[in-house]
Formats: C-alpha cells, structure tokens, sequence
C-alpha cells in the first residue's frame, strides 16, 4: 500500500464481511464494468470445488467514509469477485427452486442475496454500478424473473448472463450426482458453506482521495486495469459531482458509448486523440503521459476535448453519408474516402484523420483530396502490399500535431497555406515508402474472393473502382445492397465447362474472374457456360461488366485460366497508373 494512506486490514471469513452483517456495499462512479469472463469464472468455480479447506480469495478494499451519510461502503478492490459470488448465489437459489426446495431458496435469497429488516422488508447487500444496476436487481437479486429469458443490451449484462449460466449448469452437475432430495439440499447448503468460510484480507480506509489513488494501484483478480479505466478514475477524481448531476459520469458514458459503437477498444481511441493532440507515445506508456502533462485546471478541458472526439471517431468508422454532407465542400467525396477506408480493415489513418476533423472549420479550404490521397495510400500500401503499418503511426501522428498547433491560430490566409504545406509534405514522405510497382503489381495479382463479408466488400470496392474508371467519373458508388459478385466461371462449373472443382480451386477466385452484376441478372446468370452466361451479361449497365463482354466475344466465348490471369495483370496494371495512382 502506499505511504500516506490511513486503513485498517484485517484477515477475516466471507461470512463476517458479506453475509452475517448488516453492511450494504455499492459500485462507485470510477470503477470499470463487470468484466469476468469464462477464463476467470472457470478458475473461480474450480478453485471453490476442489479446496477442501477454506482458501484464500485475495484482499478487498473498502472505503467507508460516507456509510453513515449514505448507508452504502464503496468497492475500491473486489467488485469482480463480489458480484461473481452475487451470481452464484443466485444461482444456487434457482436450483433450490428447480428441485422443490422452496423455503431452502428464500433463505439464501433473505440472508445471502438481501438483507430484510424486522418489520421483512429487504435491500441488497451489494449495488451494482449504474450501467448494470437495473439488470442486475431483475434478473440476480430478485426472485421472481428467469434469466435465461432475458435480453442483454450490453457486454456487461451479457457476462452477467452467461456466468449465471454457467455457474447454474456446474451446480446442476453437483446436485445430480444424487437422487435424493435431501442429498441435493445439503449439497447446495455445502456449496454456500464454503463461499461463506473463504479467507480474504478486509482493507477498510476512510477517504474518498485515496480510494481514487488506491484504484489506480490495485487489480482485481485476475483482471488488469485497462488505459481507460485508469484516465476515468483520474478524471473522475479532478472532476466531482455536483448536487444534482455527474457531469463527469454522464460525459464518460456518452465517450464509452461512442466508441463501443465502432467495435474498437476504448484504449485505441484514447491513443489516437492523445498522439493527434499532444505528443507521440507508445500504448504502455500513455496513461503516466496523460497523469504527467495534464495539470488539474485541465480535467474537464481534457473531458470535453475527449467527448467531441469520440463523436469524429464514431463519425469516421461508422458515419452515414449524411453526416458527412454536414460538411462544408465535398463532403459527399470525403464520405466515399472513408467509408473505402473502413473497408479496407486500417486503423493508423485516423490518428491523422481525427486531427483533420477536428479542426475541420479552421482549415482553410477543401480537404477532400486529401482524403483520397490517403484512401488509395492505404490501399496500394496496407491492402495490397502488406507492408507494416507500425511506421505509419509515427508519420500521421507528426502530421496531425503540426495541423493540431497551426491550426490554433483559426482560419486565415497563413494558416491555410501552413497546413496545404503539412499535407504537401506528408504525401512526399508516403510516396517515398510507397510500394513500388513491380512489387503492387506482384501482389495485386494475389487477390481473390473469399466467402466472407469483409472480403466480398472487398472485393466489390476494387471491383467498383475500377468500374468509376472507366465510366470516366470520380463520382461513382457502387450500391453495395444492389450488386453481387459475378464469377464468370463458376465455383461449382456445370457439364458444358468440363471442369471440376479441383481443377479450377487455385484460380477460380482470382480477381480477373470475377465482376460486378444487379442480384437480378446474376440469379439468372448462375453456373452457366460462357456463349449463355454472356446474354446475361449484355444486359449490365456497368462498364468493367461491358469491356468484360467484349473481351469475351474476342475469345469467341472462351474463357480459360490464361484468361483469367492475363485479365488480373491488365487490372492490376491499370490500378498501379490510373485508378490508385498517387
């Protein structure tokens, strides 16, 4: 423990802690979500199954400075373990239920679950954290509703279920080992005996300073703290409620929400504003370069700058069309850039990107071509050549700290022209590390159809841009909800090709045989020979389907292996100088 602190430890039973006292405990505000999955709750259950003697279970520390005030001791280490044993509970509470254990089930729920005062009314000995709160009380603490049945709206909720489930299924196992009832009775009755007999060390401190100082050195077990959970217990502790709201609270959830809506971690956000804002630094390192350089009249400062990022990011990775239009110019184009570059499954650009967004109204000008600039930089270098992507977080970062510090100085003519500079010279230092062409043409040729969403996407990207190419316009989308994936010989060839699927396994999916049709003219296409497969195509609109059938016709309706290839190296020839060219 740190110097400084004043607490009480003291080596006690479960029972004395949670069970035989009148003590209620709660989740507070700073403290990360339920986060057990099935490595810890597995080790959980092994180790109270297999210990015969009561064994350790690790120290609790509590923080007891507002129980007089609020009734409630605050969780600073343990509110993992202790809604895990919640869960149990619970759980052996239903099998009592199951096997017709009634008055067996309302005592675990009275004693172990509640507390019930002398006139039978009850509370519960544990509340959980807001965000979990509601479900916890329905489906865990109450006794009435089944929560197999339940929905889970979140990834807290969701372990909570599939714990319980688990934890119901073991107990399950236990009890049917026998078929007397009194047997399976006092095997749930064993069970509670040996939560209630684990030893732990009891830490009880008296200030709401150091519970914050203590989160930040201290682990759950089994469960580290994460870059995000350590700055919201920072911020959080600089940032105190008010009467009647918790700005900071409310604020942290919208950021959490924002980003758990891309299906990217929390921490990579964290970074990429920190490395698009301040300074460069790697992942380890960030949360004592945030503590370091943000001083306390900054907290909120640092708060808001978060929240309206978290908004850009979301923008960035799952944006609609609409949102994009809201901006100033082509807004439509940038939308077009970066929904390619979701596509494309890469993550560096929007170190620099961010920075781009943010300070979008003190640019200047227009900076959709920049967008492009990066959407075909990525795909020539991440997507086809598959060079490392770790060099390219130090070069955006650079860029983004230079636009963040210009950028400062708002919209005029210098600063215009300071920042077309910055992105002059970064697209010179991307085109020195670009691929070269024999090596984009090499592994162009690689590229093929896999059957899942990202790669058909994929693939009706590169399909569709090539298309815009020679349709001779920059302002072509492909609608990917009405244009299927054409193979023009099948995966599964029909007689007239005389081909099986093991002769055309290795070149089937390349990309040279593959095009872009309406879901109307490739359900009739389907597995046909080329001479009746090309009526079909005759009647696409598109023009890569178009130069195809003519390409065909030149073959006089052949359609080989050669083909296909020389197809794939002609596409990949015309990306490297025409549609990617940078």
């Amino acid at each position: 423990m740190q110097q400084g602190f004043t607490f009480e430890a003291d080596d006690k039973p479960l029972s004395d802690i949670l069970f035989e006292t009148r003590r209620k405990y709660r989740i507070p505000r700073y403290q990360r979500p339920y986060a057990w999955g099935l490595e810890e709750i597995t080790e959980f259950w092994e180790d109270l199954i297999t210990n015969q003697a009561p064994y350790f279970l690790g120290s609790f520390i509590f923080n007891n400075e507002k129980e007089k005030e609020n009734g409630y001791v605050d969780i600073i280490d343990g509110q993992q373990r202790l809604l895990t044993i919640t869960i149990l509970m619970a759980a052996i509470r239903d099998v009592a239920k199951n096997i017709d254990a009634k008055e067996d089930a309302g005592l675990f729920q009275r004693q172990d679950i509640a507390i019930e005062d002398w006139e039978g009314r009850s509370s519960f000995r544990i509340k959980a954290a807001e965000s979990l709160d509601e479900y916890f009380i329905r489906y865990i603490q109450s006794n009435e509703e089944d929560i197999s049945s339940s929905t889970t709206n979140s990834d807290e909720e969701a372990r909570v279920k599939s714990n319980y489930e688990y934890l119901k299924e073991k107990i399950l196992a236990e009890t049917s080992r026998f078929q007397n009832k009194d047997a399976q009775i006092d095997t749930l009755k064993q069970l509670r005996k040996k939560l209630r007999e684990l030893m732990v060390i009891n830490v009880e401190i008296s200030s709401e300073d150091d519970a914050y100082d203590i989160f930040e050195t201290t682990n759950a077990r089994g469960m580290e703290l994460s870059v995000g959970d350590l700055l919201k217990n920072l911020i959080f502790k600089n940032i105190k409620p008010g009467d009647d709201k918790d700005f900071a609270k409310d604020v942290w959830k919208e950021i959490t929400r924002n980003v758990e809506d891309t299906n990217t971690e929390l921490k990579r956000f964290i970074r990429y504003y920190w490395i698009s804002t301040y300074r460069f630094v790697q992942e380890k390192k960030l949360y004592k370069d945030v503590k370091k350089n943000i001083s306390n009249l900054e907290w909120m400062a640092l708060l808001q700058a978060l929240w309206d990022d978290s908004r850009n990011y979301n923008m960035l990775l799952e944006g609609e069309e609409s949102n994009f239009r809201e901006l100033k110019g082509h807004g439509y184009k940038i939308y077009e850039s970066v929904f390619a570059i979701r596509l494309m499954n890469v993550s560096q650009c929007y170190i620099l990107l961010l920075a781009v967004l943010r300070n979008y109204d003190r640019l200047g000008f227009d900076p959709y071509k920049f967008f492009q600039f990066i959407e075909k930089f990525t795909f020539q270098y991440s997507v086809v050549s598959k060079l490392p992507g770790n060099r390219l977080e130090k070069l955006y970062s650079n860029c983004a700290l230079e636009i963040e510090k210009t950028a400062k100085n708002g919209p005029n003519e210098k600063t215009t022209k300071k920042i077309q500079s910055i992105f002059s010279n970064l697209q010179n230092e991307l085109k020195e590390i670009a691929p070269s062409e024999n090596i984009f043409l090499e592994y162009f040729s690689e590229i093929s159809y896999k059957n899942s969403t990202e790669r058909r996407q994929l693939i009706k990207y590169i399909l569709g841009k090539i298309n815009a190419h020679y349709q001779k316009t920059d302002e072509y989308l492909i609608n990917f909800r009405t244009v299927n994936i054409e193979h023009i010989l099948p995966q599964s060839p029909a007689k007239g090709w005389d081909l099986s699927k093991k002769d055309i396994k290795d070149y089937v999916n390349k990309l040279g045989n593959l095009t872009l049709l309406s879901q109307v003219l490739n359900s009739k296409a389907q597995n046909s020979i080329v001479s009746e497969k090309i009526m079909e195509l005759r009647g696409s609109k598109l023009d890569i389907t178009i130069d195809l059938v003519a390409k065909l016709e030149n073959l006089n309706e052949k359609w080989e292996e050669k083909d296909i290839v020389e197809r794939q190296q002609e596409m990949a020839r015309l990306a490297f100088k025409k549609v990617w060219m940078l």
